[in-house]
This record gives C-alpha cells, sequence and structure tokens, in this order.
C-alpha cells in the first residue's frame, strides 16, 4: 500500500513541478489542525486528548482558457488518503469537473473543514456524510440561481477486483433572492441516490451510519449503525443560509430512506440551526460558485457562535440511537492563515447502551491554512 500511494504522489507531483515553469500559475497549499479536548461525564476512553486531527497538502494549477486542476492529500492518524484529484473547466457561468471529488448535495456535507464555523461539520449532516468519489458533475451559477448535478461511480478511489462496484448520483439547486454586497438570501434542495458496493461473494449490501459525536479527535463512535440488506438509498434535504455584514443564520433538515430487499424501508433523520454574531469584523464571505459559505473576510475578525443539533437513527424496529447537541463557540480569526477556535458543547443521546446520556466536551483548535 505504501508504494502504491508513493507512485501515486510522486506521479502527482511531477507535472505540478514541470508546470512551474509553464504560463499558469501553480500554487501549493495546505492545512494542519491542533486539537485538544476535555471530556466530562464522557462516553470515551480518555478524559483528555490531544492530536493533530487534520494535516493536508495541496497543489493546485490554474492554466490558460479557464482550465484547472488541484490535488489535495491527507496525512492525519499517520494515513495517507486522497481528498481531491480533479481537473475543471470553466465557461461563463458553467463549471464542469471530472475526478475525484465531493457531490454537491447540502451545504455542511459540500463545505472544506478549512470554512467550518465549528470545530466539526454539523452531526446530522456528518452521519450521513458520503464522502468523496470518482466520477463527473456539472454546475451552473449566476447571481440568483445556482444548479449542480454529479454521477459518480463506486465507493472509494481503489479499485478492488473482489468488489463489485455501485454507483450514487448528486443533485442541488439554490435560489437567492437577496444577493447584494453585504447582504444574502440563500434556499436551496439537494437529493443523493445511492446504490453501494457489494463483495462478489456476497449478496448483501451494506450501509453505515456513524459519527464521533462533536469531535474530530480520535474517539470511539457515539453514533454506529449498519444497516443490511440494503437495495438503495435515497438522501433529501432542504438548506437555508442568511448572511449580513456581522451577522449569519444557517439551518438544514436531512432525510435518509433506506431501501431494504427484505424489510421496511428505514428512515433516520437529522437536522441543525446554526448562528453568530462577528463581535469584531464586518464582512461574511461567500462562494457563488459552489453556494458555501466562507470564513470572514477581514483579519482579526472575533465570531461568537452558537448551534442546535437532532441526529435521529431510530425509526420502528431499527435502534440505531438519537443524538442531540448544542454547542458553542469563539473564533479569532488571526488572519488568513491563522485561526483560533474554541468549543464547548453539552451531548444528549437515547437508545445508546454503550453511551452515556449525557456527557460535555470542552474544545480548542489551532488552525493553519495556507
Amino acid at each position: 500500500m505504501y508504494y502504491k500511494w508513493r507512485g501515486f504522489l510522486l506521479a502527482f507531483l511531477f507535472p505540478i513541478i514541470v508546470s512551474a515553469n509553464t504560463d499558469g500559475p501553480v500554487k501549493l497549499g495546505g492545512r494542519l489542525f491542533i486539537d485538544g479536548g476535555l471530556f466530562t461525564k464522557n462516553s470515551y476512553s480518555a478524559h483528555a486528548k490531544a492530536e493533530i486531527t487534520d494535516v493536508r497538502l495541496t497543489g493546485k494549477i490554474t492554466l490558460p482558457d479557464e482550465w484547472y486542476t488541484k490535488i489535495d492529500v491527507g496525512f492525519a492518524g499517520n494515513k495517507v488518503s486522497l481528498k481531491d484529484a480533479f481537473v475543471q473547466k470553466k465557461w461563463g457561468n458553467n463549471n464542469f469537473r471530472i475526478g475525484y471529488m465531493l457531490g454537491m448535495c447540502c451545504i455542511e456535507q459540500s463545505a472544506s473543514t478549512n470554512d467550518y464555523v465549528f470545530m466539526t461539520g454539523a452531526n446530522a449532516a456528518e452521519t450521513f456524510y458520503l464522502g468523496r468519489r470518482v466520477g463527473v458533475s456539472y454546475t451552473f451559477s449566476q447571481n440568483k440561481y445556482y444548479c449542480s448535478a454529479g454521477l459518480f461511480c463506486g465507493d472509494g478511489a481503489e479499485y478492488d477486483d473482489k468488489i463489485l462496484p455501485g454507483y450514487n448520483a448528486t443533485l442541488r439547486g439554490v435560489f437567492r433572492p437577496l444577493n447584494e454586497a453585504g447582504k444574502l438570501l440563500h434556499l436551496g434542495v439537494g437529493g443523493l441516490f445511492r446504490r453501494p458496493d457489494r463483495e462478489k461473494e456476497q449478496k448483501d449490501r451494506l450501509v453505515t451510519f456513524s459519527s464521533n459525536g462533536v469531535t474530530g479527535l480520535s474517539v470511539p463512535s457515539v453514533l454506529d449503525i449498519e444497516i443490511n440488506n440494503v437495495k438503495h438509498t435515497f438522501q433529501w434535504n432542504l438548506e437555508a443560509l442568511y448572511l449580513s455584514r456581522r451577522f449569519f443564520l444557517q439551518g438544514e433538515y436531512l432525510n435518509m430512506n433506506v431501501q431494504r430487499a427484505q424489510a421496511a424501508c428505514y428512515r433516520p433523520w437529522g437536522a441543525y440551526i446554526q448562528g453568530g454574531f462577528l463581535i469584531k469584523g464586518n464582512f461574511f464571505n461567500y462562494d457563488e460558485w459552489d453556494a458555501l459559505p466562507l470564513t470572514p473576510k477581514e483579519s482579526k475578525s472575533l465570531l461568537l457562535s452558537g448551534r442546535i443539533n437532532v441526529t435521529n437513527l431510530n425509526d420502528g424496529p431499527v435502534k440505531g440511537g438519537m443524538q442531540q447537541d448544542i454547542t458553542v463557540g469563539l473564533n479569532y480569526y488571526m488572519n488568513k492563515f491563522l485561526i483560533l477556535k474554541l468549543n464547548g458543547s453539552v451531548v444528549w443521546t437515547k437508545d445508546m447502551e454503550e453511551v452515556k446520556k449525557s456527557f460535555g466536551v470542552l474544545q480548542a483548535r489551532l488552525q493553519v491554512r495556507f
């Protein structure tokens, strides 16, 4: 495995080095997240923990005629993992991508971790998060309208002759009735259809829904359930976002339908609402091309924020558990390279024998992006 990834990285770095001598600008960057957490009345194996939760190296090349390529490789947890590897072409209000990437279906499942308000995305979105796949996508975006569609193959980037690959498709539409300097109202709907991979020696397709609660630290999962006899899944979601110069409000509802071959349809769901106020600073950023919120624009911005989340994996006889959590955060955006984050959370659980009914988490992060 090590040699395969080393060969892949060399294959990627070679064209970047060569392209440095071409007319297209080359950018090398990355990110580093250093996290620490203190758990009270916790269900985890440690009362306190600190680690590097994310470290990445990124290469980007902007080529003539609005061609662009990006490779993003992660090294956290002593593992090498591919994050992004795609080529895109823009023309007018259109954007076409091909490669290994995310399919756009909702805000929190599509946003970069660099731009998260809190130290993790909302638990409802992370529990149903599908991850990156190899495929193609098309996006149309203008001042008031955004639409993205994608078609992807399999459940990962590597080929395995023992696996019969599945496929998935994404669709997301956004209407921005208010989109002017200092004010934005964003209303959207999205969907994700998935036919999971299957081992050739087995007739059963499986899906798993799991998450670490409200932390990115390597702790046991709070929510974790495996569903068998799966034919396909379909996630649909509603999203809303309001941005002003100093205030933001964002919320989503996600509903998952798991169609099963020899059992009733399983329907877990989740929702969250989060908002914040810039104590210092005067502008929230927004990416019109991907219809996603970004970090505040001004250096030395100070953001106070809060989030309420509900994730329900219980449906009839299937008891996957329920998580409810409240998080308060304070972020200091020193400059475009450094962010300091402080999060305090309280988590309540239900129908989960191995997890305490309530516990608290206090976390801090030094976030470096370059």
